[in-house]
């Protein structure tokens, strides 16, 4: 940061002090946009972890004081590569272009894993930490959804039969299904299936007129020894926990067996969103337990959510859909549905309130 913008943010907040702002927080703003000189600082959030924001609608403890910890989990990577591309190639290299690998020698990676990211969230920083890693647009967003989440007007994409998205991807994955070409990992909760492709066979990534975002992005890689590394773009921008990522974002991983845990890395890199590369651990650990009710399932949303709420049963006994204007439309083509969610939630809270409506924990 230069040193007049450090300047500035000091004025800033001098004034602010000045005007008794301090004990400003997103639990008693009255418009959240106007603070952003305090959307970094640990006081804003009520000193609270993400996870004690999501916890505090269901525990009636709106506003109540929390436990972060600056500092407690480094969310920067701790490397100064430029791009995904750049990381991942300086691995390539490292790797002497990578081990080639036949059935036999293949790391044994079989059985269900149960885990995913260490401090995607931040962790126990409380949740300033990760709006420190945002660039302005994205802080905004973010301190939008803390707020938000705060007062439980939360949006999931589960909830309206929309993709987890890239990072569900990562984080969900059960089973590892390893041959020397490619790797599969396999995952499914109640409302989806993930599935990836990892093709170590160094045919590279898709070009011209097939390369575009996808989805679960497209991925390619190569072993060092028995460590798996993974580079994957063409990812499609969308909303994973705790932050939005664009389609520019780019990701580097590796996984690799010790006893009975898999541990790996993911490096995000996305300019538009993050200040510096963000960095969080993977850990998944052997499931021994084989009852057959814990396979995994092929889900759809609508098994658990029903069907489409944009297709309905019209007075004529006719299938009918939603079109705009319709109080209950959803566009599917919103490339930021939870932000179009988060304004009209926004809008219809502070009528609520207007109208003589109590705040949360009251």
């Amino acid at each position: 940061m230069k040193t007049n913008e450090i300047a500035m943010i000091g004025l800033a907040l001098t004034l602010l002090s000045a005007c008794g702002a301090e004990a400003q927080d997103i639990f008693t703003t009255e418009d959240f946009r106007q603070d952003r000189a305090l959307w970094t600082t640990p006081g804003y959030y009520g000193n609270n972890t993400m996870s004690e924001i999501g916890e505090m609608q269901v525990e009636n403890r709106f506003g109540e004081i929390g436990t972060g910890v600056e500092g407690s989990l480094d969310l920067a990577s701790p490397y100064d590569y430029a791009s995904a591309t750049e990381h991942y190639e300086a691995l390539l290299e490292q790797a002497d272009g990578g081990t080639e690998h036949s059935y036999d020698s293949l790391p044994d990676w079989r059985g269900r894993w149960v885990g995913g990211a260490v401090g995607l969230d931040g962790g126990d920083n409380p949740a300033s930490a990760v709006a420190a890693m945002l660039t302005p647009q994205y802080q905004e967003y973010f301190a939008q959804e803390m707020k938000a989440v705060a007062e439980g007007r939360m949006w999931d994409a589960d909830a309206f039969c929309l993709p987890g998205g890239f990072i569900g991807s990562v984080v969900n994955a059960e089973e590892f299904v390893v041959t020397p070409e490619k790797v599969w990992t396999i995952g499914a909760d109640n409302t989806a299936n993930y599935i990836r492709w990892i093709y170590t066979d160094g045919s590279g990534h898709a070009s011209g007129d097939f390369a575009h975002p996808k989805w679960h992005g497209e991925s390619v890689g190569f072993w060092h020894e028995d460590v798996l590394v993974v580079h994957s773009n063409q990812i499609r921008g969308w909303k994973g926990l705790p932050f939005e990522f664009t389609d520019d974002l780019e990701t580097v991983e590796r996984y690799w067996l010790d006893g009975d845990t898999m541990r790996g890395e993911l490096f995000l890199y996305d300019p538009n969103v993050f200040v510096r590369p963000y960095f969080t651990q993977l850990v998944y650990e052997r499931d021994d337990d084989a009852r057959p009710e814990l396979r995994p399932l092929f889900n759809s949303c609508t098994d658990t959510n029903g069907p489409s709420s944009k297709v309905f049963l019209d007075e004529r006994g006719f299938l009918n859909e939603r079109l705009p204007g319709d109080a209950l439309y959803w566009e599917a083509t919103d490339p930021r549905p939870w932000g179009t969610f988060f304004d009209e939630s926004d809008r219809r809270y502070l009528e609520h309130l207007d109208a003589g409506g109590t705040p949360p924990g009251e």
